[in-house]
Parts: structure tokens; C-alpha cells; sequence
């Protein structure tokens, strides 16, 4: 899932960025034709327009391309096609600024936007790959191109501004990830509490309320039935009072894991209350887990002698309710009528109802 969601925020950014690639190409022939065919103010060394023009030209033909990919092919090659699209971009931007002579002093810029935007929105292995070919690309744009080998103080200074800034870029963009990540984690660790009692790690009401919406819902769409298991454990207020708290939230732990192993989703309602919830094929598959229920429960504490049981009540959905809170509260009720009869014993809802 996570990887499906980098390869869409991927998907996303390669469409903004054909549309950013085509902004700066309309910019760069808005200022070349203005100053090749009216002001005159550059040397363009005998290079026509036309020859001039070749590469952003195909650049715009290769974007054409690129958006049909997008569009029929998204995910195929991707990483490799951000890639091809960074050394395509880096090369002729550095190509076309060999060209147009002085007119290049406005576009160096450029350069530097090719390693900050593909940083920020592909990560470091395309940061560190279009830092590299700039680095490359510049020095033989400034050891080729007669302006840049007269302008050498310029040309020197985009080369520490080439080798610096991104460096600093690359700091600061590891520190927010490092930030972004601690905030994640506790985030996640605060949802977590939300939904999980905090003594025996078990779900809380809120999961179980929300778990039991998914398994209504998943019902809807496979019409596999399922049960709740309400668990009230006998007598626990004694326990607590003759052993002690400490004890009593150890028998609870305790249970809970006893409870688990039988059935995954289990949870705490509260107190000395339990409920669990499973999928099922037939009745006396759901009179065997509530059998090994109260074997487990009556095995002796660890540490100690206490011995533990329960009242069990079971509710089917949809057998015996078709909503959430008609199954809770039925489950409950057989779950006080086994109670009301003895304790340590289960009840079906259709036994009382």
C-alpha cells in the first residue's frame, strides 16, 4: 500500500512537472525571439534561430511523449523514466545555454530549480543524480562556451553556488524528514492509546465499536456470519479485594492473553468485561471455541493459585441481530443470564431470548 501511494504522489509530480518544463520553455523563447529578431543584445555566433530553437523544439515533443506514457503507461519504468527525464533535462538546458552566449546569464538559475524541485519531489536519489549532472554539465558549459570562459567570476561564482546550496538543501530537507518522522511515530503512537487498553494491550471500545463496523460491513459484501463472545470474568471484585490490585491487574493480563489465544480479536470493555469476536461456519464450532473460552480460563494462574472463570454470553449476527447494537446488547444478555444461572457457563442468545 505504502509503495502504491509513493508511485501515485510520483505519478502526480511528473504531471506538474511537464507542466512547469513547458512554462520555463515558453519563458526562454518569449525572451530569445524578443532579443534575436528586436534588441540584438546578444552574440549568438552565427547560430540561426532555427538551430537555436532545435532543442526546445524537441524538448516539447518529448514532453508530448512523455504525457501519452503517463497517460497509457503510468507505472511502467517509472524510476527510471524520472531519471532519463533529469539527465535529458540537465543536458540540453546546458546544450541550448552554449548556444545563446550572454542570454544564459538568465537562465543559470535553472540549474539549480532541476536540483531543488527534483529533490523535493522524488527524494534524495534524484536530488543527489540532477546535483551531479549539474556539476557535470556546468563545467563543460564553462570550459566549452566563450562567454562563460570570459565571464569567469560569474562562471566560478554558480559553480560554489552549484556545489553550496544544494548541500545546505540537503541538510535542511533531512532534518524536516527526521522532524516529519518523529511526528509520525507519535502520532501513531497517540492513535494507538486511543484504541487500546492501556493495562492489558487489548483493544479498547472504541476499536471493538469500529471493528464491529468492519465486520458488518465485510458481511454485506461476503455473507460470511459471524459472533460475539461477551466475557465477564466471576467474581474478579473478590480477587481484587483479598489479593490486592496488583494482583488483580496481573489476573487480568492474564486472562486477556488467555483470551487471545483463542480468539485474535479480543478486546476490554472495561473492568473485569471482555468481548472477542470471530468468523464461524456453524454452531458447534462456536460451542467449541466457548468451551476452550472457559477451559483456558480456569487453568491456575501463573505465580499464584488463583483459579478464574466466566460467564459467557454469544450472540450470532445476522442470525440472532442485524445491527451493532442490537448484537451487543444481545450478547449481553445471554452473557447475564449465564451469570444469573450459576456463572462459570455460556449462554446462547437463542438459549434465553
Amino acid at each position: 500500500m505504502k509503495n502504491d501511494s509513493i508511485a501515485q504522489r510520483y505519478l502526480e509530480n511528473e504531471k506538474v512537472q511537464i507542466f512547469l518544463r513547458l512554462f520555463f520553455i515558453a519563458i526562454f523563447m518569449a525572451v530569445f525571439y524578443y532579443d534575436y529578431y528586436y534588441a540584438h543584445n546578444v552574440d549568438y555566433r552565427g547560430y540561426s534561430a532555427e538551430e537555436i530553437m532545435a532543442a526546445p523544439v524537441f524538448v516539447v515533443f518529448l514532453n508530448l511523449f512523455y504525457f501519452l506514457t503517463l497517460k497509457y503507461f503510468p507505472y511502467v519504468m517509472q524510476k527510471e523514466r524520472i531519471l532519463f527525464s533529469i539527465i535529458i533535462d540537465v543536458a540540453l538546458s546546458v546544450y541550448v545555454m552554449y548556444l545563446i552566449g550572454s542570454l544564459s546569464a538568465y537562465f543559470a538559475g535553472i540549474l539549480l530549480w532541476y536540483i531543488v524541485g527534483y529533490g523535493m519531489r522524488y527524494g534524495k536519489l534524484m536530488a543527489y543524480t540532477a546535483y551531479v549532472a549539474v556539476l557535470i554539465s556546468w563545467m563543460v558549459l564553462i570550459t566549452t562556451s566563450t562567454y562563460w570562459l570570459d565571464e569567469r567570476a560569474m562562471a566560478i561564482g554558480w559553480l560554489i553556488t552549484y556545489l553550496v546550496i544544494p548541500l545546505y538543501y540537503f541538510k535542511m530537507v533531512s532534518q524536516m524528514h527526521e522532524y516529519i518522522t518523529i511526528l509520525y511515530e507519535n502520532v501513531e503512537e497517540s492513535a494507538h492509546k486511543a484504541r487500546h487498553d492501556e493495562l492489558t494491550a487489548l483493544g479498547n471500545r472504541y476499536l471493538f465499536d469500529a471493528d464491529l463496523n468492519e465486520y458488518i460491513s465485510r458481511f454485506h459484501h461476503d455473507a460470511k456470519p459471524f459472533a460475539l463472545f461477551f466475557v465477564d470474568l466471576d467474581s474478579f471484585k473478590k480477587i481484587n479485594d483479598e489479593y490486592g490490585h496488583d494482583i488483580g491487574d496481573k489476573v487480568l493480563v492474564e486472562a486477556s492473553r488467555r483470551l487471545e489465544s483463542i480468539i485474535l480479536d479480543t478486546y476490554r470493555l472495561g473492568g473485569d468485561e471482555f468481548v472477542c469476536m470471530t468468523h464461524y461456519e456453524n454452531a458447534n464450532e462456536l460451542e467449541n471455541i466457548a468451551k476452550n473460552l472457559m477451559f483456558n480460563l480456569t487453568m491456575p494462574c501463573k505465580d499464584s493459585n488463583i483459579v478464574l472463570s466466566a460467564s459467557i454470553g454469544i450472540a450470532r449476527f445476522p442470525d440472532d441481530a442485524t445491527s451493532d447494537f442490537d448484537i451487543k446488547k444481545r450478547a449481553d444478555l445471554a452473557m447475564y443470564a449465564a451469570k444469573q444461572a450459576g456463572k462459570n457457563r455460556f449462554y446462547f442468545y437463542g438459549e434465553v431470548a
